[in-house]
């Protein structure tokens, strides 16, 4: 089965009040595309986002999918759904991610206000938080590929932070509370290479392949227990953004609309590396 919009899958857009869930709302309702709201479980949350966004008056649908990008065999499950479903993706948004090890209960119910020392980290938190950030999309581009060759414009969007600039990263006084998120810059860092990487690949399978990161800023959701200073919406517009470029459009960059890149929403402005 085919589907005669453009459809986009979302991971991590399980939460009404989510970066995923709006990046999935803005491009229902303002660029008509059938969106999955990609979950790792499930759950009573995602099936109130589902409700609330047909509600809202996604005119050409939208689907729950159970994807759980730490898994391997739930990713390759979702795709061979997509396919026969849908018969093709056009835009996948890697919007899914994790913070800090969820061993780390204290730090957890502080987060982001409470980081760890870089020696005090170990094996684990990085094998956690690298298995969402990392592998998991590497484990998503590869399983959707195959779908997204098959669309007229194949968009990827990877969801990312300045935190993993190492130019940014570089300027961070040592006693500032961003110097302590060691494994999630890392880890963000390393969804650059992959940026970079795929964008050199996939266009030999499609030339109007694109494949970009966007970074949301400091937007208010449960990520960051709701400290955030940026609203979902104003979070999410880069992502949408990337996810509607033109043929003509760039690719393998690296974009935001906060500071200090840019001082105006909407005004995307290329980030250091």
């Amino acid at each position: 089965m085919s589907s005669p919009s453009r459809v986009a899958l979302i991971t991590g857009a399980s939460r009404k009040d989510g970066l995923g869930y709006t990046v999935a709302r803005q491009l229902s309702l303002q660029h008509n595309f059938t969106v999955l709201l990609g979950s790792r479980f499930l759950s009573p949350s995602l099936d109130e986002a589902f409700k609330q966004l047909e509600t809202d008056g996604a005119k050409h649908g939208v689907f729950p999918l159970q994807i759980d990008v730490a898994s391997a065999e739930s990713v390759q499950k979702a795709a061979k759904e997509v396919e026969e479903r849908f018969g093709r993706l056009d835009v996948l948004v890697n919007n899914a991610a994790v913070g800090i090890s969820s061993a780390r209960t204290e730090h957890l119910r502080e987060y982001p206000k409470l980081p760890l020392r870089p020696t005090e980290h170990t094996r684990n938190d990085f094998d956690e938080v690298f298995a969402v950030n990392v592998y998991g999309v590497v484990d998503t581009i590869n399983a959707f590929a195959p779908l997204l060759v098959k669309s007229p414009s194949p968009r990827i969007v990877n969801v990312t932070s300045v935190a993993g600039s190492l130019n940014y990263a570089s300027t961070i006084p040592p006693d500032d509370l961003r110097a302590g998120f060691m494994v999630y810059s890392a880890s963000k860092a390393a969804l650059k290479m992959l940026t970079i990487m795929y964008s050199k690949d996939l266009p030999k399978l499609n030339p109007a392949f694109k494949i970009n990161s966007g970074s949301p800023g400091f937007t208010k959701t449960a990520f960051n227990n709701y400290l955030g200073t940026r609203t979902p919406d104003e979070g999410a517009a880069v992502m949408t953004w990337l996810a509607t470029l033109p043929d003509d459009g760039p690719n393998s960059g690296f974009y935001a609309d906060h500071p200090p890149y840019s001082t105006e929403n909407g005004k995307f402005r290329e980030v250091e590396w």
